[in-house]
């Protein structure tokens, strides 16, 4: 990589149904936002939160050790 090459930030998007959702979704997971984009492509999900890193939702259907 030369000088002026900068690394590819690493982001993750999940596509809700209202802005506000994505802000919810940064405070309840612990997620850093960097922008809320326009999802031109589906008329339900109409904006896609864009957070640093890979993010995952919990695997709430995970066997645990009491199953």
């Amino acid at each position: 990589m030369s000088e002026n090459q900068q690394p590819e930030q690493v982001t993750s998007s999940h596509s809700v149904t209202d802005r506000w959702r994505c802000t919810a979704m940064e405070k309840k997971y612990g997620w850093k936002l960097l922008r809320i984009e326009r999802n031109q492509n589906n008329p339900v999900l109409k904006w896609d939160c864009v957070f640093n890193g890979k993010t995952e939702f919990p695997d709430y259907l995970e066997e645990t050790e009491e199953d």
